[in-house]
């Protein structure tokens, strides 16, 4: 259930963004075009290196040339129904020609031959005037993903090609793959409930990743930043198993991370691993570093793939996933060795990041890459090498230090001190001492400072969570895991299992999970009663795994859902929301405990303290001087709910007047009653960092 209230509370918000924009007048950033997998740079750089004759691109190249899927005569196969899976499969239709249209694109930009042009500008004008649906069994999901993320990768090459009609395309992408197959995989829509109404964890995580892929790179070729930011978002935090966390579930010593299907087979892994590479270079070439998010925990799942595969032996904790309609537990206890050491052209990709851009050491993706160089492209006797477009040495290598701009997302929980608090008995996370071992508790909420966390961003959505009393971490027994290990207090070690993500769940709630383990903080045997530890356990979808953050001391600017480039200020003591606020403190506030109410919070200037956002009598907010009486204390209370328009953000309700929510209008700040999507938007905020 909690899943789709997620997934319907991202659709709703996002749809409220949308009319937001459209009736504001905002516009969302700009997205680089060419941007998918590659940008004209990358194109310049082929060429020049292609001519001068420069090693490995020009190996490279003859491998493209080589393909005969790269000849430019051919005659589009292009057909209204597309089935995968089942009677009358039909899919390698669409799959060879897509690759053929790649083929010629790429060789168009870099030579220049307009014979080549005009077969993929061909290629695609067929395919996007005919096609009207993707059917099938469930396979019908993967080629929704494979192939809608390809298809949008080989249009945004032939953006501004004569001749070649991008409305055209870009309608059939979201009516014919986003909104009925990728959009409503993900997270559910008014086609059907999300991953095709199966339990959350039946999908191995390459359906998840897919649609991922197809999702991001739709966004960017459609300029639609809203189905982008629903890609990254569920990379950072979906619930399905290929967002990161889930993908890679277990990070292991000397570098290596789990991948979720190693002990599946080495021919899905690989296909997985190498569809979150082209999701993070997307992101990439859109200024978004997802390489480096949870602290490059795809890098250290590269690392474990290639080293298995180049036949070395690898750790492998005992993996457990819902399955079906009702999450009947699977379990997987050893790696597997079906199809080791199959090579796949995905490597150079990888190699070529973080060896080359960010100067890192990757022995085991560097040597993968070496075996599989130069990389070609899909053959048509084996119909998976068409899972992966190919040709990464002339695609991507890059010159060592060629670095990039792209910046690492920030966290979504702002810095601070806080109580949390179990969903399933609105009990406090408390520490039962302060010595290294201590036991960590449920306990009713004291307004100690034993149940009081200071939540620090580490960086790439991880956290350290410290107790106030004594300062040391949070921290899972001996890092272990295993279900059942219990949280403890210890003094600081930098070990993963003392950083944290909080990972939505919906409704102002979050999965508060070590990221050494995925499996998040879990009330012991679902007990009611003070006192019960809290134990890591993998994620059950229960009330008792799920935390909820209530400020008591949270630095934080508070940014309009729909006007995002504005935030909360105070202007001559009046409160509204303005862009490029100077000085930048009169938008940034103290988030702490209701002064009518430990429950509630108040919002105090960070440079007039003692003043507050209160709401005046009128209804007009105001930054108003403490006067200590219960009027005041009352006027300046608010309830922190999840936020009307998405409620992975927060409204505020008046502490004596729940029906009144702080929200905007002609961009000043009132307490008003409402309803409908433009009153929710302008009541929904996002805390960040200052």
């Amino acid at each position: 259930m909690m899943k789709k209230i997620l997934a319907v509370s991202i659709i709703l918000s996002l749809l409220v963004s949308m009319i937001g924009y459209v009736n504001k007048g905002q516009a969302a950033t700009a997205f680089v075009h060419p941007g998918i997998l590659h940008t004209q740079a990358d194109f310049d750089r082929m060429k020049q290196m292609v001519n001068a004759g420069t090693q490995p691109y020009l190996d490279g190249y003859n491998q493209l040339v080589g393909s005969p899927l790269s000849s430019s005569n051919w005659t589009p196969r292009a057909t209204d129904t597309i089935i995968r899976g089942g009677d009358g499969d039909n899919v390698s239709l669409l799959y060879i020609d897509i690759a053929r249209a790649y083929q010629n694109a790429l060789l168009w930009k870099i030579n220049g031959n307009t014979a080549n042009g005009d077969t993929a500008r061909n290629i695609l004008n067929a395919w996007s005037s005919t096609l009207t649906t993707i059917s099938g069994n469930a396979d019908r999901y993967l080629a929704s993903g494979l192939y809608g993320y390809q298809l949008a990768n080989v249009s945004e090459i032939m953006r501004g090609y004569s001749g070649f009609n991008v409305t055209q395309m870009q309608n059939m992408l979201l009516n014919v793959f986003y909104k009925p197959l990728n959009e409503r995989f993900l997270i559910g829509n008014e086609y059907g409930g999300d991953h095709n109404d199966s339990f959350i964890q039946n999908y191995f995580a390459n359906w998840d990743l897919s649609n991922m892929a197809a999702t991001v790179a739709i966004g960017i070729f459609c300029d639609r930043r809203d189905i982008y930011d629903i890609g990254v978002e569920y990379f950072k935090n979906g619930a399905g198993n290929g967002s990161i966390y889930n993908a890679i579930p277990f990070l292991h010593p000397g570098g290596l991370a789990q991948w979720q299907e190693s002990g599946r087979d080495q021919a899905h892994t690989q296909l997985g691993i190498g569809l979150m590479a082209s999701i993070n270079e997307m992101a990439w070439n859109q200024g978004d570093d997802l390489y480096g998010w949870a602290n490059n925990r795809f890098m250290r799942a590269a690392e474990y793939v290639a080293k298995y595969n180049n036949g070395n032996e690898v750790p492998f904790a005992t993996y457990e996933w819902g399955s079906g309609t009702n999450g009947a537990i699977q379990t997987q206890t050893v790696i597997s060795d079906a199809s080791r050491n199959e090579l796949r052209p995905i490597w150079e990709m990888i190699y070529n990041h973080y060896a080359n851009r960010k100067g890192l050491s990757v022995p085991n993706i560097a040597a993968r890459a070496q075996l599989v160089r130069p990389e070609g492209g899909p053959n048509t006797s084996y119909g998976s090498t068409f899972d992966q477009p190919g040709f990464g040495t002339l695609l991507y290598t890059r010159p060592s230090g060629s670095g990039g701009t792209a910046t690492l997302p920030g966290g979504n929980i702002p810095d601070g001190t806080y109580r949390i608090i179990v969903r399933s008995t609105s009990k406090a996370l408390d520490a039962a001492g302060t010595a290294n071992g201590s036991a960590v508790q449920q306990w009713t909420p004291n307004g100690g400072t034993n149940q009081q966390w200071v939540v620090t961003h580490l960086g790439g959505g991880q956290y350290s969570v410290k107790d106030v009393r004594s300062g040391k971490n949070l921290d899972i027994t001996s890092g272990s895991l295993d279900h059942g290990a219990k949280f403890e207090l210890w003094s600081s070690t930098g070990g993963d299992n003392q950083k944290f993500a909080f990972l939505p769940v919906g409704s102002g709630y979050h999965r508060l999970t070590p990221v050494h383990s995925n499996k998040p903080a879990d009330v012991e045997g679902n007990s009611t009663s003070d006192g019960a530890l809290i134990q890591q356990w993998r994620y059950v979808l229960g009330n008792n795994e799920q935390w909820r953050l209530e400020p008591i001391s949270v630095n934080v600017r508070l940014q309009s859902y729909n006007f995002p480039d504005r935030y909360i200020r105070h202007s001559n003591y009046r409160a509204q929301i303005d862009a490029n606020v100077s000085p930048v403190q009169d938008s940034q506030f103290k988030m702490v405990t209701g002064l009518a109410d430990s429950t509630g919070v108040s919002f105090e200037s960070i440079n007039f303290p003692g003043s507050y956002l209160r709401v005046r009598s009128n209804g007009e907010v105001w930054l108003d001087s403490n006067d200590s009486t219960t009027t005041f204390k009352n006027d300046a209370t608010f309830r922190r709910v999840a936020g009307l328009a998405d409620a992975q953000k927060s409204s505020y309700q008046m502490w004596t007047d729940s029906t009144k929510y702080l929200r905007h209008s002609n961009y000043l700040m009132y307490a008003q009653a409402g309803s409908g999507s433009t009153f929710d938007a302008d009541a929904t905020f996002t805390e960040v960092a200052p």
